[in-house]
């Protein structure tokens, strides 16, 4: 017995035993990730914490004033639109409601008035509920918030972002009020619909004046910062509704209004009185001015961070991404109309509106209706410069009249057979094929010709002159890695999706696409393959940050090589000369190259033609694709280019010259061979090479060595003086770590202490002891918030528990009341809907009236959330006058 104590006593001690080393190789191990980190970004951090407090020092009041008005000017300079609101809504701090400011500070920043623009307690306490909860909560104050959205008008995720933000508001805070810093965020925080602060979303939303919202308005209003698309009352009435009773209950929980303050608003409904007489920033009426704001739009998503993407790894990924597209694209299109942009274009109106007079002319034959009164069938048309990548002109649809839609962007539709230039056709060339090489049109498993039957052995050239389907899909096929995806992606090519298209059937064009795309992507083959972003702007100018926040640089992408660019456009050259495009030939111009498509059951028509100086891109269609085009609409995109491009060589003057070919290609008539080029590195580039590598290879001797001599080369230490101040702070640190935080009051002796240690620190000056130090400083930092965090969190977990509880009762009584009505309402429902039968049966002279009497009980069920269907009342005549009536539900 007494063995078996004495062998237990041994292994609890061995284990003892290891737990000090486990612990110490942990925490070398962190100090040496920490240590590496700082030695990869140091620089850049400390660049970034510099920035920040040169950033700081120019701002002033007006920068969070309204901005003038956004101005759009055309390429010769000419003003062309102005953007902004009939009036100002910036408020002063006497004048706001002061609920909003209770409110704000209680939902969104507790600690403001305590913390000095960074609240390290709200960060470690967001850091605690992920790790334990994993539940997100922001650890941003309304400084950082403004910080971000105002000053820096960055949304990216990133630490040097992070850390700028945080110097800033810490700055922001020394030199303004915390009723200024109040004001300004409630003047400038972005509501939706183009709304930036609460008067604004005050008289959008309620059509009133901030200061006379009841509190369920008012809450509402609170609840919108945090995302507003998200929570956006009118597109998203029940998230918005919840959101706001969450808020009310907030509310309640922070003392700021009594329990049945919070009953009776959390019952009212949203009481949305929409007031869009806000802006004069329509640009709806003039697709190229749509087009340049929509531009201009995604460039200030990018300037704040937004990174745009093509290519998803699965369907789940892309949905997400397009969630914070429309939100953040929502944000900046609400900035940009705000005002305060210089926009400059390439627009040139007069060749706008000929192209639209000349597309109009087209169609003008065709006077159908759809069954929302949209002339039928539609059409849109995007017009590139091929030289620059500039869009010269965009037509949308045949009038902007009761028509909106600006299909040249946003109407997505298949391409039909214009794709396999893209997919099939293109790729296959990178891969050996030429122009005459052979391919077989057979039969092949779901994929059938335009025509009956297969022709055997045919070359590439016929087969994309008479679009011959079977072989487009056996070449995307040999593309076993999806070579033409990636090109597609690279091409912004917006609406792929990650399963479905990634398939060689897209060559027959079953993905979604717009004309604009098309273009785009067609005009690569004149630049040899090389992609230039689509856009009508050459810059965009930030008045209030005095900078460019974009301007066009033309930058170029590489897609295709320039041998298979030049087959490609030779063997499409053949298209319009020999095949089915003949009838898109251009009178005035012999050098023209293009590909026809239309949809599965001819539904959508596609032409995309060009010449070395421009592309145009076509389609026609309904914007539901119901019905088919008939035979004479089908040609209408091949005669609509024919129209543009025969004005845009005389209005461009277009030489008589065609495609430029690249040295590597021979013609023989219809045939074309490479000649293989076998470069090979000269001397002189070896010898670069290797000195480039020798001078680098001495570059980072020399920063080794500076690392650890620096107290003695630039401070002129000598190494004992320096050693006693690496004793100090060790000594310090010693001090510090000897006796651990136990409770919430020694948290700022603690930080106090801490900061003294910095301070000793400062005076270290071997970089790679200070770096250590530094390490250790921020790891106690972290633990001592660490405890903090969790010394409060005990109490907020009480408090939690006590308000959920409360919560949960007044629901419940709530709920059991609204059953309670349904309950006492659905007899009367039914007794009306028998006398509603009985009345139409009979013909009543009351019927209508018994039938309003019953939609008001359906309205009041429903208001209770009861669930009750319509009413259709049906009446049967036979071939007498008489007639009978039945109503169902």
């Amino acid at each position: 017995m007494r063995k078996r104590e004495t062998g237990l006593r041994e292994r609890v001690t061995r284990k003892r035993r290891k737990w000090p080393w486990v612990l110490l190789t942990i925490l070398l191990l962190l100090i040496l990730s920490v240590g590496t980190f700082w030695l990869k970004y140091g620089y850049e951090i400390r660049n970034t914490i510099a920035d920040g407090y040169s950033y700081s020092q120019g701002l002033k009041v007006s920068d969070f004033h309204p901005s003038n008005s956004t101005v759009i000017y055309d390429r010769n300079g000419k003003e062309i639109k102005k953007l902004s609101r009939s009036s100002s809504n910036y408020t002063p701090i006497k004048d706001i409601n002061p609920d909003i400011k209770k409110g704000l500070v209680a939902v969104e920043d507790q600690r403001f008035y305590i913390h000095h623009g960074v609240d390290m307690y709200a960060i470690m306490r967001s850091i605690v509920s992920t790790l334990l909860h994993r539940r997100t909560e922001g650890g941003s104050t309304l400084t950082q918030q403004l910080v971000k959205n105002v000053i820096l008008q960055d949304q990216s995720q990133n630490l040097n972002r992070k850390l700028k933000e945080m110097v800033i508001a810490q700055q922001l805070e020394k030199k303004f009020s915390k009723q200024q810093i109040l004001e300004f965020y409630i003047n400038n925080v972005y509501m939706g619909h183009g709304s930036y602060g609460f008067s604004a979303a005050a008289d959008y939303y309620f059509s009133e004046d901030q200061k006379d919202l009841s509190i369920d308005k008012l809450a509402l209003l609170v609840g919108i910062p945090n995302s507003p698309l998200y929570y956006d009352p009118v597109s998203a009435p029940k998230r918005s509704l919840n959101r706001r009773n969450t808020i009310l209950y907030v509310f309640y929980q922070r003392g700021l209004i009594s329990k049945r303050t919070y009953e009776t608003a959390s019952k009212r409904p949203l009481g949305l009185k929409v007031n869009k007489r806000k802006y004069d920033n329509d640009v709806s009426n003039n697709y190229a001015l749509n087009y340049a704001v929509y531009n201009a739009t995604e460039e200030l998503m990018k300037s704040s961070g937004f990174t745009m993407e093509y290519a998803f790894k699965d369907n789940q990924s892309r949905n997400d991404y397009f969630a914070r597209y429309r939100q953040e694209f929502e944000r900046a299109r609400g900035k940009l109309l705000d005002g305060g942009y210089t926009i400059n274009t390439t627009i040139d109106m007069d060749v706008q509106n000929k192209i639209e007079n000349l597309v109009n002319k087209t169609y003008q034959s065709y006077t159908g209706r759809s069954a929302n009164g949209k002339l039928t069938p539609q059409v849109s048309s995007t017009v590139i410069d091929n030289k620059t990548g500039d869009v010269i002109a965009v037509v949308g649809g045949r009038t902007t009249q009761d028509d909106q839609m600006n299909r040249a962007i946003n109407g997505y539709s298949q391409p039909g057979s214009t794709a396999k230039p893209l997919v099939a056709y293109a790729p296959a060339f990178e891969r050996g094929y030429l122009p005459q090489s052979t391919v077989v049109d057979s039969a092949i498993a779901n994929v059938h010709n335009w025509y009956s039957g297969y022709t055997g052995k045919t070359t590439v050239r016929h087969a994309l002159e008479n679009s011959i389907n079977t072989v487009a899909y056996k070449l995307a096929l040999q593309d076993t890695s999806y070579s033409f995806y990636d090109d597609l992606t690279k091409m912004e090519f917006a609406r792929l999706r990650p399963t479905e298209d990634k398939n060689a059937i897209d060559a027959l064009g079953t993905f979604s696409t717009t004309t604009t795309e098309m273009a785009s992507a067609y005009s690569s083959f004149s630049r040899g393959g090389q992609f230039i972003h689509p856009s009508n702007l050459t810059s965009i100018y930030d008045n209030d940050n005095n900078r460019y926040i974009y301007q066009n640089t033309h930058m170029k992408k590489d897609i295709y090589t320039k041998n298979a660019s030049y087959m490609m456009i030779n063997t499409m050259q053949s298209v319009i000369s020999d095949g089915l495009g003949k009838s898109a030939a251009l009178d005035n111009y012999k050098y023209t190259a293009g590909k026809t498509g239309t949809s599965d059951n001819n539904k959508d028509s596609y032409f995309v033609g060009m010449t070395p100086d421009f592309t145009i891109a076509n389609w026609t269609g309904n914007d539901v694709p119901s019905t088919s085009l008939t035979s004479n609409e089908q040609t209408l995109s091949m005669q609509a280019f024919k129209a543009e491009g025969e004005y845009l060589v005389d209005q461009m003057k277009e030489k008589e010259e065609n495609f430029k070919k690249p040295n590597t290609i021979t013609v023989s008539g219809s045939n074309l061979s490479v000649n293989q080029s076998n470069e090979k590195p000269t001397i002189q580039d070896v010898i670069d090479t290797d000195f480039s590598k020798y001078i680098s290879a001495q570059e980072q001797k020399n920063t080794d060595r500076l690392y650890n001599l620096d107290y003695r080369i630039i401070y002129h230490l000598s190494k004992k003086e320096e050693y006693k101040r690496e004793d100090k702070v060790q000594s310090a640190i010693d001090k510090y770590t000897d006796n651990p935080i136990t409770k919430e009051s020694q948290y700022d002796s603690k930080l106090s202490e801490l900061q003294k240690i910095r301070y000793l620190n400062a005076n270290v000056k071997r970089q790679s002891a200070k770096n250590d130090f530094n390490q250790q400083i921020l790891q106690m930092q972290k633990e001592l918030n660490l405890s903090q965090a969790m010394f409060q969190a005990a109490k907020d977990n009480k408090k939690i528990a006590k308000y959920q509880s409360e919560k949960e009762a007044i629901e419940t009584q709530r709920e059991q009341k609204r059953q309670a009505m349904v309950d006492k309402l659905m007899p009367q429902y039914n007794s009306q809907l028998q006398k509603v039968k009985d009345a139409y049966k009979n013909n009543d002279s009351d019927k209508e009236n018994q039938k309003q009497k019953l939609v008001d009980i359906m309205n009041e069920i429903r208001s209770y959330g009861g669930n009750v269907p319509d009413v259709k009342i049906t009446v049967n005549s036979n071939s007498s006058s008489d007639s009978s009536s039945s109503s169902s539900n």
